[in-house]
Order: structure tokens, then C-alpha cells, then sequence
């Protein structure tokens, strides 16, 4: 049996896994353009800062793909022909043949729609790549963290319309490090490239059209608790402001970021408007896309249109609780496809049962857990809102829907997400849930319990 998998990201590599142990003789090739080895997206931030080299965001050893028979093609798929059953590759290399098909090719950062937006200095902070590119721009060089001086530099620079390619540096050009960043964009890769930012000893400028930071996931009260933080760490924080264009100058290097409210210098920009499915080299392919968001669309086993083909993490698009048909974008979800993905290439007949959602950051140094639905606007929703100021800071947003709790939003302080879910599915009371919520602290033994006046 010939096992192709598209992708060397958390969802591609645990069905690799898990048809492994089960199959030491089955063929099994993964094509990805990124990496040469599988690393942990979420934690590039700690590269850049320092903290990690890039060989200590490997979950798995450096010899693990030879060790489990694993054919590793270096290349970027081009189309799907599920008639003849062979993926196409970039660059005049042969067609790889499958029996069984794994999507699973992630993510790519939005770009930005402002005139301006292509000059040299602008970039994103979501791949391998992209990493190099601003650690280049603001340190001079990746090998600052540990790495290569690029990583894989001895492939051939992929094609301009590839989420994968490398990119001029200004900081080259210009014959200086960037010293007034920009980024653009109120969500996690945005606060992300603002943190890595401060810890470079920099004070970037952070661009947020709407009202508040991240609305999709905070409410106002949350928003300005993380954005005085910021303010605290230095960053410049620019609500309600519309990008309109990026200046560059005549040698194209980028010098403004201009919006509805004026003119700032910037010489390095970082554009975080969000992620789209890596699926656009699948266009006029058999394999049917959403419309809406442009994921593969998948059914409740993963399986997409074709026949013996399926998808999973980031690029696929399941349906949701409320009907609504998108994908998931995040590590958790991703592995937890991957491992159905595995079964389904095995011959198994499993379901993705989509849980509670959940998920898990630190925002500059503040702890961020939730879990449930928060911010759905769901019919009768009421939110419990506490505010910690003693010894510890911290707010706890509890989300009720006919007097059972249905969501948690934490800042501040460490808490057990497996526990959270727990109570949601046993449809908890929120008078239950204030009374226990000390049950799902994670925090250290020398932080004190959270006391909860009135409750």
C-alpha cells in the first residue's frame, strides 16, 4: 500500500505515525516544501527570542524519518490528478503515486491588501521562513538562535506565490538592523511578533482596526487588560486605525505605515491580518473546496470528494456545532485530525467527534486558557465577570446559557483546560463552577488560590 501525505506539519505526521505502527511494511512518502524536519509551529517566538534553538522545536529526533521508513520528498505539490492517483511536483521532478491520499498542507499568512504591502522589509511571522526573515531584519542573521544561517539554504528559492519562500532583507540594504517595527493585526501571530519584538529591546507599533485587541476571542474588558500590558512593556498600541498604504523608498525598502489617522515611521512590518487554507494550488483540481474560506471540504471520517483522498488540520474544512463549515486552525486540532487522518488511511472507519474547544497561550506574560464557546453571541448567553487585583492579577470570564456553563475565558493565572471541559459536558451550574473553580488551578504551589469576593 502507497501512503501519500501532503504536509509535514502535527497533522500530517501523526497519521504518518500512527499508520507506522500498524504498518512496517506499507510505503510511506510526505511532501512538504517547508522543513526538512517536523517542528513545532507555535513555538517559533522562543527561537527568536533566544530561549529555544531551532533543533529544540523538533518533537521528534533528526533520524526519525529513516528510522521509520518514512520517504521524505523536499518539493512542493502542484495539482492532484485522483484519476491516475499521482500528486505533481514543482520543479521537473517526477509525479509521486498514492492508493491512499493524506491533505494536509496547513496554513498560509494572509496578505495584505495595501498598495505597498510587497515592498522589501514586510513580511509574516508563520513559517520557517518567515522566522529567518525577521530574525534577519531585526538581529542580523538566524543564526543568532542556534540554526542554520537560513535554514535549508541549499534548496532553490521557491516560487513568489509560495507561503515558503525567502525574502529580501531591508536591514541589508538599508546597511542597518530594523529599529522600528510594525505589525499589523490584533490577534496571536500579531501579539506574537510584538513580544519578539520587546524582547529585542525594540518598541514596535501595533495596528488594530477594530475597537478592541483580538475581539474573536476577548471582550473589551479582557482586550484593555492585555493592552495595558502591553503599554507596560512599551509596545505602542494604535486601535481603530485602517491601514491604507505602505511607503517605501526609491530602492523599495518599506518606511511608513500610513492609515486613517496619519503617517508612522516603521522600517520593518510584520503582517498578521490571519491565515488562510494552503489549498490555492488545488484550484480546478477534483477535490472540492469551500467557497466561503477555500478548505477542503471534508465530511465527519475526514474524507474528501475523491475517492481514497482525504484531509486533515488546517487546510480542511469540518463542519462546526452551529452547522457552519470552516476549518480549525490550531496546533490541538490539528494532531487530533491527524490521528483520525491515520486511521482512515489505514482502512478504519473512525469519526472526527469535534470536543469542546480549547486552547492555551501566554500573551506577553500574561497566562490565557479557554475553553467552550465564548464570544458566540449564543441566544440567553450570560457572562459571570470577576477581576482578581491583590497579589495576583488575573479576570475570569465564566459564559452561562440556560443556567449551565457553556465557556471559560481566563487571564492572569494557569488553568487545567481538561477540567474546564469537564464541567461543560457535565453541564455544570455556575454556582457549582465558582464553588470548585480552585479544582482546575494549574498555577504553582506558591501562588495563592483565587478568592472570588461575593461568591
Amino acid at each position: 500500500m502507497r501512503i501519500v501525505i501532503i504536509g509535514n506539519g502535527v497533522a500530517g505526521m501523526e497519521a504518518a505515525l500512527a499508520v507506522r505502527e500498524r504498518e512496517p511494511s506499507w510505503e510511506i512518502s510526505l511532501i512538504s516544501e517547508e522543513s526538512d524536519h517536523f517542528f513545532s509551529r507555535t513555538a517559533l517566538m522562543w527561537v527568536f527570542s533566544g530561549q529555544m534553538s531551532h533543533r529544540d522545536i523538533e518533537p521528534l529526533e533528526r533520524d526519525a524519518y529513516t528510522r521509520l521508513g518514512f520517504r521524505r520528498v523536499r518539493a512542493r505539490a502542484t495539482c492532484i490528478d485522483t484519476a491516475k492517483r499521482l500528486v505533481s511536483l514543482a520543479g521537473g521532478l517526477d509525479p509521486v503515486p498514492y492508493d491512499r491520499l493524506l491533505i494536509a498542507s496547513g496554513s498560509r499568512p494572509r496578505s495584505g491588501p495595501w498598495p505597498g504591502s510587497d515592498a522589501r522589509g514586510v513580511g509574516h511571522f508563520v513559517t520557517l521562513q518567515d522566522l529567518a526573515w525577521y530574525e534577519d531584519e531585526v538581529h542580523g542573521g538566524s543564526s543568532r538562535a542556534g540554526g542554520p544561517p537560513r535554514p535549508d539554504a541549499h534548496l532553490p528559492v521557491s516560487a513568489s506565490d509560495s507561503p515558503y519562500r525567502f525574502r529580501e532583507v531591508a536591514a541589508e540594504r538599508r546597511g542597518r538592523l530594523a529599529r522600528q517595527p510594525a505589525i499589523i493585526g490584533g490577534g496571536l501571530i500579531g501579539i506574537e511578533a510584538v513580544e519578539v519584538a520587546v524582547t529585542a529591546g525594540l518598541r514596535p507599533r501595533f495596528f488594530i482596526r477594530e475597537e478592541w485587541f483580538w475581539p474573536i476571542a476577548l471582550d473589551p474588558r479582557e482586550s484593555q487588560w492585555i493592552a495595558d500590558r502591553m503599554s507596560h512593556h512599551g509596545v505602542d498600541v494604535h486601535l481603530e486605525h485602517e491601514v491604507e498604504m505602505l511607503e517605501a523608498d526609491s530602492d523599495g525598502n518599506v518606511t511608513a505605515v500610513r492609515t486613517n489617522e496619519g503617517r508612522y515611521e516603521a522600517d520593518c512590518v510584520v503582517i498578521a491580518i490571519g491565515v488562510m487554507p494552503n489549498t490555492s494550488w488545488l484550484a480546478g483540481s477534483a477535490i472540492e473546496l469551500d467557497e466561503r474560506g477555500g478548505g477542503v471540504v471534508v465530511d465527519e471520517s475526514l474524507k474528501t470528494s475523491a475517492a481514497d483522498v482525504f484531509a486533515a488540520g488546517d487546510c480542511a474544512s469540518v463542519r462546526w456545532f452551529d452547522g457552519t463549515r470552516r476549518p480549525e486552525q490550531l496546533w490541538y486540532t490539528a494532531r487530533d485530525q491527524g490521528r483520525v487522518a491515520g486511521r482512515r488511511l489505514l482502512g478504519d472507519s473512525p469519526r472526527y467527534e469535534r470536543g469542546a474547544w480549547y486552547n492555551s497561550a501566554k500573551l506577553m506574560d500574561i497566562e490565557y486558557t479557554t475553553a467552550g464557546l465564548v464570544n458566540w453571541n449564543l441566544d440567553g448567553e450570560k457572562s459571570w465577570f470577576f477581576e482578581e487585583r491583590g497579589t495576583v492579577r488575573s479576570t475570569t470570564r465564566v459564559v452561562v446559557q440556560q443556567d449551565r456553563v457553556v465557556g471559560f475565558n481566563m487571564l492572569g493565572r494557569r488553568w487545567d483546560h481538561s477540567v474546564l471541559i469537564r464541567w461543560i459536558e457535565e453541564q455544570r451550574s455556575l454556582d457549582w463552577v465558582l464553588a470548585h473553580l480552585n479544582d482546575a488551578a494549574f498555577d504553582t504551589e506558591l501562588v495563592p488560590p483565587l478568592r472570588i469576593s461575593g461568591a
